[in-house]
């Protein structure tokens, strides 16, 4: 059973609305911040399937590096008023270095904010000095994901503090909760991405896709759920990453481009889709129906989340895969399954089927998804722990 958090100030409790609706259009501003980062980085990648690095200022590294910006202003203007004002509501604050009073949140934004600015002139520098990455995880991408993680943690903290100061009864609580859906979907959205190589159409029926995406969204989804509030927490913010990630790709398609980097095999006239989004709402619905009706200790919870997560999505994905990979009416603009990287040949192989390296034996994949419910258990505790962590933030 989650604990209840330990009591506030009476001043601090009568102050907790107002100062959310202080702070208000700075946390709106941090989501959209996060929208425009997430966003960003999927038009890259697209980017780079369908046109190749030409240049280093492309459209959607501006549209990252804006965000970061965006999240800095934000986050500095907070820390500027309630540390200089006589105004600001000084115990709500966390003080550092003597002078300054910011919300915990604010200064993992900062610092993800620096992280991400910093990262740009060292890519630039890095692509002049090596050439093209070979890896997602180059020093420079790293940098710039530690920052952009780091902005997405700040902003749901940030967020999730005036979600605990105000009562669940006060309607001025449905548009902070709206807010911290965005932005975990976001937070999902990146991650799922930064584990694009375990991730995709073609890994779908190994064992190893499920634990992957096992241990990533049940790491996320449970403890963001519980700091939620929500009835249908966790169901809100997958369907929220389904439709940042679907409306990604559909609107990407809209727009013609053709690549600059050779070799170029196949010839291409528009932005490529990146992959289907997952259909993870499906068992987030379950999860959540699972914690409306039980209410034992966090263990039992844990195991029970891991088994319905992994089977439904196994029961689901896995048809699915052979939709999106073999079936023509895959081949749209709405699924993307006609999507290809223009350095590929367009007559290769397995473009339209499943390769038999890419279908794991059953023997092998049935203790496959037993090691993922294992790992979606122990995974699940830590996220429900983390989570009821997050129910005590008032800083």
């Amino acid at each position: 059973m989650t604990k209840t958090p330990p009591p506030l100030p009476r001043e601090l409790v009568k102050a907790g609305p107002g100062l959310a609706a202080q702070n208000r259009k700075f946390i709106y501003l941090l989501t959209v911040a996060c929208f425009l980062i997430t966003g960003g980085i999927l038009w890259d990648i697209s980017w780079h399937q369908s046109i190749g690095r030409d240049r280093f200022l492309t459209p959607p590294h501006i549209v990252v590096y804006l965000g970061a910006i965006l999240g800095a202003l934000s986050s500095g203007t907070h820390v500027m008023i309630n540390s200089f004002s006589a105004k600001a509501q000084k115990d709500a604050y966390v003080k550092l270095w003597g002078i300054f009073y910011s919300s915990f949140g604010a200064l993992f934004c900062i610092w993800g904010a620096i992280a991400m600015l910093t990262s740009a002139p060292f890519d630039n520098w890095w692509h002049t000095a090596f050439g093209l990455d070979l890896q997602i995880l180059s020093p420079p991408h790293s940098l710039l994901l530690a920052g952009i993680f780091s902005m997405q943690t700040g902003t749901c903290l940030w967020i999730i503090k005036y979600i605990n100061l105000t009562s669940p009864n006060n309607r001025s609580i449905r548009p902070l909760q709206f807010l911290l859906v965005v932005t975990a979907a976001t937070f999902l959205c990146m991650v799922y991405t930064l584990a694009i190589s375990y991730v995709r159409v073609s890994s779908m029926r190994d064992a190893r896709f499920y634990q992957s995406v096992t241990v990533i969204t049940l790491l996320l989804l449970p403890g963001f759920g519980r700091a939620l509030r929500l009835k249908w927490g966790m169901t809100a913010i997958a369907c929220c990453y389904f439709l940042i990630s679907a409306s990604s790709n559909w609107i990407l398609q809209i727009f013609p481009a053709e690549p600059k980097l050779g070799p170029i095999l196949t010839h291409t006239t528009h932005f490529q889709p990146g992959n289907f989004p997952l259909l993870i709402m499906v068992p987030a619905y379950f999860m959540d129906l699972l914690l409306q009706k039980f209410k034992g200790n966090d263990w039992i919870r844990a195991a029970c989340l891991s088994m319905i997560f992994v089977l439904t999505l196994v029961t689901i994905q896995y048809p699915f895969s052979g939709f999106l990979r073999e079936s023509p009416s895959s081949r749209n603009w709405f699924f993307g399954g006609d999507a290809w990287y223009y350095q590929n040949p367009p007559d290769a192989p397995f473009r339209y089927k499943f390769s038999p390296t890419e279908i794991q034996p059953l023997p092998f994949f049935a203790v496959g998804i037993l090691i993922a419910i294992v790992l979606g258990m122990l995974v699940s505790l830590l996220s429900l722990t983390w989570g009821k962590w997050m129910l005590h933030i008032r800083r």
